[in-house]
């Protein structure tokens, strides 16, 4: 399996990218077309593609902060959900920061839920206990809450603090 780093909407993997997106996250979950290019225009976002054999596995999108990695949305084709693919992308990018590395996940409110924490709980996530709340993408929706999950243990609410900060300002370009 190849990663391959995309770096602007004219990418050959680019396409497929959105629309895995498109079909693996709820509308408010997602970036415009020119929030996707203010991405691409930071240097502490990094996108990259999962391919093998021709065919494209998933992505990841993430942040990369002095002192932690924010995976803001990782996906695999629907295709090939269940083939090992997501532990082993996941275990691998886990493995090449010594980092800590974060991510949100929804509420656990039914059993899909319960189960994607599973999922990264077995990959060494562990619950952060601060209540979390993600700033909308998109002026019509509102903030949404998420569980925030890292790697290694839990932070502090000062480490929380400046990820809250860091999500609202970088991620997000909110003022």
């Amino acid at each position: 399996m190849k990663a391959i780093k995309i770096s602007d909407t004219n990418h050959p993997l680019y396409q497929e990218f959105r629309e895995l997106y498109g079909t693996s996250f709820p509308i408010f979950e997602q970036r415009t077309a020119a929030q996707q290019q203010l991405a691409f225009d930071n240097i502490e976002y990094h996108l990259v593609g999962y391919e093998e054999d021709g065919k494209f596995i998933g992505f990841i999108s993430y942040w990369e902060f002095e002192e932690y990695i924010y995976i803001e949305h990782f996906a695999i084709n629907t295709e090939l959900r269940g083939d090992g693919y997501g532990s082993r992308i996941l275990s691998e990018f886990i493995a090449s920061t010594p980092k800590i590395v974060l991510l949100e996940i929804d509420p656990l409110v039914d059993d899909i839920s319960k189960a994607r924490l599973r999922f990264y709980q077995k990959l060494g996530f562990v619950v952060n206990p601060y209540t979390h709340v993600h700033p909308p993408y998109r002026q019509d929706f509102n903030p949404h809450p998420l569980v925030l999950l890292t790697t290694q243990i839990e932070i502090t609410l000062e480490e929380y603090s400046r990820f809250a900060t860091d999500l609202r300002k970088t991620v997000m370009n909110c003022n």
